[in-house]
């Protein structure tokens, strides 16, 4: 088996899907509700707010020939004739019209492939190195192991319904792993003093704004023991995952800063003895043989080597495998396209190779394996005549980009298109200057999302939003030094900022005194031995010197212009960040209504009969079917958010006896003509409004109310006992590790945002830190000027879709 098997539910979840997308088109589905449910399976709303990208999963990077040419003819048809080869060694589909999203869902799933799980609060894609099972470096084969963790918690209903997205990988390789301690729970390959196969296993891991490295959980596990590692991390995510703040509701904000290591460890093995205790079935672990194509009987006529520029791309992109007599060889995409042609013509062309012959490049490229050597020149000619980055400089396949601001929702600059000009400017002035180094691992993001994971980049950008005399400008916070060194991980360190109208001359001049450096220096060198040598600080000057000055519009308009775009850059289309909505969005969707509803309730007391009972009817629907879904209920009718609620929070004490009346009154009839006036019930309905809406915001970040001793939703998805659990981790949990205070002020408008500030920084000390979300906008736009105008200092401040984390320290 080179594939994992699609869950049995997959079937039944698409006609689900289908279903709930007609409802959502029809306008019975709130457009929150429906992006929680959408991105779970893997399909989210492009930048134009239109078109759908849909994310195809490929466990352990693994795809057949077959499902290549499958997802090129659906891309063909259905999307931009383009497939895309993610960081997570994922496809994605893009410029995918709403009417056809289940047709792909359901073509892609007749060839064994499936989009579920590829965004939302869920296990996502699991990943390996490329060369896993083939690399001559390798301790072993860990791709066996990773399908077979992938079949049981595809399989899994709360793998589903995470407090915020699980990353997992393996690697199969000891020295360089950096992807294993960048995962909330990462494998890496090790053998016990016995010789046995197992893994170091590393949690807390992971990128984005604030990048962890994660910690040592254990010394060695056995393989068979994987699923019990995850189960155990996976109950405890439900069990203390902050589920209310979407910006710090990773594994690693839970060890690293509201538990701390130590209580992490502790509450970790509770559950690990319980998960031992119920002795779950070991997992079907089968290995996959990468030796088939040394003994196959190929018919095909080996190609004359004798061809032009063979040996130099053999030497930049074919390396031989710990299988004798074949090879891997690195087909380098620009920013990890291909179209649908080339897919096409490279399915016929590995069909005498059989179907264990591709991977995916968490780099973005993709790679044949399990070539015979003596076809390389096969495979050259074949590749020639594809739109790839082959014939060019391995610096080129080394350079990866997200979408950004050209497809992705929060994306603010454009890498692909930025990319694109880097290309130029190399193959114009480099080409005559110096040759660009091969080593070097550069990637660029659009946001500070770490979609490309720059911080662990030998050199890495990140998108960021400038002002300049009323106009906004684009340009890169400047990173490097990340990645591998003697076995331990470099999160890379920041020095600078440039323009993005600038970033293809700044990396030809790093390039450029790069190659000086290996040029003068004795022996084998890279990067790292160039930043210790004190390259950090010559970038810092440059950025500052050279690249740091803001022409205004009038002096060069080309500043105030993103690369590939024709109108002046602007936040106009960044939208929200869809791959975090879950169950606090949509209570918010109920609480909003209720809380507009009582305003009305209270200041208009003219309203007619038929308008007011039309308010007090929305308010008590909205009220009573708002926190149900903490209970992982979704009503379809009114009846059913009556019923339910008596159940959930009437029978069970939360909500006081004295509203039963008036919810059996609600319940009895449900359409206005038939039902009883509800203009008597005022007081009590406004009661009732402001008690839900109280509950909910005593709601702790776990989903549990006051008095309650866990979270039911989860004791109902992960069919617990009922033993009590240590109290719920609140953000509260001072931590020297992050801001002394946070304050969310989502939502919250000038002046009452900052008079917020204001009483949080009076209760604080001198040098302590605040850490506050504000929204785009006036709060972003005044709030800092009106900080620093009494002294406090603005540490940083960054954009994440249309809300901004700003850090203060006060004075």
């Amino acid at each position: 088996m080179i594939h994992y098997a699609l869950p049995p539910s997959l079937e039944n979840e698409i006609f689900r899907f289908e279903q709930e997308f007609a409802e959502f088109r029809a306008g019975r589905l709130h457009e929150t509700a429906f992006t929680a449910k959408r991105v779970k399976m893997g399909v989210y709303l492009e930048r134009n707010r239109s078109t759908y990208m849909c994310r195809i999963r490929c466990s352990g990077n693994i795809i057949t020939p077959k499902q290549l040419a499958g997802i090129a003819s659906l891309a063909k048809i259905y999307g931009n004739g383009k497939v895309h080869v993610t960081t997570r060694a994922e496809v994605q589909l893009y410029r995918i019209e709403e009417q056809d999203v289940i047709s792909v869902l359901r073509k892609l799933k007749k060839i064994s492939l499936s989009c579920k799980g590829g965004g939302g609060n869920t296990v996502r894609n699991i990943i390996a190195n490329h060369d896993s099972g083939i690399s001559t470096e390798e301790v072993f084969d860990v791709q066996p192991c990773l399908l077979a963790l992938t079949e049981r918690l595809l399989k899994e209903s709360d793998s589903w319904e995470l407090p915020r997205k699980m990353k997992i990988a393996f690697c199969s390789l000891a020295v360089e792993a950096a992807f294993g301690f960048i995962q909330d729970v990462g494998f890496i390959a090790h053998l016990n003093a016995e010789g046995k196969q197992g893994f170091r296993v590393y949690i807390g891991g992971g990128l984005g704004a604030h990048p962890k490295v994660g910690v040592q959980l254990h010394e060695f596990v056995h393989q068979e023991e994987v699923y019990n590692v995850v189960r155990a991390v996976k109950n405890m995510f439900h069990l203390y995952g902050n589920r209310r703040n979407k910006h710090r509701n990773r594994i690693k904000f839970l060890l690293h800063d509201d538990l701390g290591t130590s209580a992490f460890r502790t509450y970790y093995r509770q559950e690990l003895n319980k998960v031992l205790e119920h002795r779950y079935e070991k997992l079907d672990i089968a290995a996959i043989d990468n030796s088939e194509n040394a003994e196959r009987n190929i018919v095909l006529a080996p190609e004359s080597e004798n061809l032009d520029d063979f040996r130099t791309w053999k030497k930049r992109h074919v390396v031989r495998q710990r299988q004798k007599g074949l090879c891997q060889i690195k087909l380098a995409l620009f920013s990890g396209n291909l179209s649908a042609e080339d897919c096409s013509a490279l399915e016929k062309f590995l069909r005498p190779f059989g179907e264990n012959t591709l991977r995916f490049g968490t780099d973005q490229n993709l790679y044949l394996i399990n070539i015979p050597e003596k076809f390389l020149a096969n495979v050259y000619k074949e590749i020639l005549g594809y739109s790839t980055l082959s014939d060019r400089p391995m610096l080129y396949g080394n350079l990866v980009a997200c979408a950004g601001s050209q497809g992705c929702q929060v994306g603010l600059t454009a890498p692909q298109a930025v990319s694109e000009a880097v290309f130029k400017y190399l193959d114009t002035v480099a080409a005559a200057d110096f040759c660009p180094p091969n080593d070097i691992m550069i990637r660029i993001s659009g946001c500070p999302n770490a979609c490309t994971n720059h911080w662990i980049a030998d050199l890495g950008f990140y998108g960021k939003v400038r002002r300049v005399e009323g106009h906004l400008i684009p340009t890169y916070n400047v990173v490097g030094n990340g990645g591998m060194y003697r076995g331990t991980l470099r999160i890379a360190e920041k020095a600078g900022w440039v323009h993005a109208y600038d970033l293809p001359r700044f990396i030809t001049e790093v390039m450029r005194r790069y190659a000086h450096f290996k040029e003068h220096s004795e022996g084998i060198v890279n990067f790292h031995d160039y930043w210790r040598s004190g390259a950090r600080d010559i970038i810092t000057e440059l950025c500052t010197s050279g690249y740091n000055y803001i022409p205004t519009f009038a002096e060069d308009k080309n500043y105030y212009f993103d690369h590939g775009a024709d109108q002046l850059f602007s936040l106009k289309g960044v939208g929200h960040e869809e791959c975090s909505a879950g169950v606090y969005d949509i209570i918010d969707v109920d609480n909003k209504i209720v809380r507009k509803n009582l305003l009305r309730l209270v200041a208009e007391k003219d309203l007619d009969d038929n308008s007011l009972d039309t308010l007090l009817r929305s308010t008590l629907f909205h009220a009573a079917q708002m926190l149900l879904v903490t209970r992982g209920e979704e009503p379809k009718t009114a009846t059913e958010v009556y019923s339910l609620f008596t159940q959930h929070f009437l029978d069970t004490g939360l909500v006081a006896d004295v509203h039963r009346p008036l919810i059996a009154l609600a319940g009895q009839s449900q359409t206005q003509d038939e039902a009883e006036s509800l203009c008597g019930q005022k007081k009590q309905i406004i009661a009732f409004g402001e008690e839900l809406t109280a509950l909910y915001k005593n709601m702790d970040n776990t989903m549990r109310f006051p008095g309650e001793h866990e979270n039911m939703m989860i004791k109902a998805a992960n069919q617990k006992d009922e033993s009590p659990v240590p109290p719920a981790v609140h953000a509260s949990i001072p931590n020297r590790n992050r801001p002394d205070r946070f304050k969310d002020l989502s939502g919250v408008k000038c002046p009452v945002n900052f008079a917020q500030i204001k009483v949080q920084l009076f209760a604080m000390s001198s040098g302590e830190t605040l850490e506050v979300i504000l929204d785009d906008g006036a709060p972003i736009d005044n709030v800092p000027i009106s900080v620093t105008s009494e002294g406090h200092s603005v540490l940083c401040q960054e954009k994440s879709g249309e809300q901004w984390t700003v850090l203060i320290q006060k004075a």
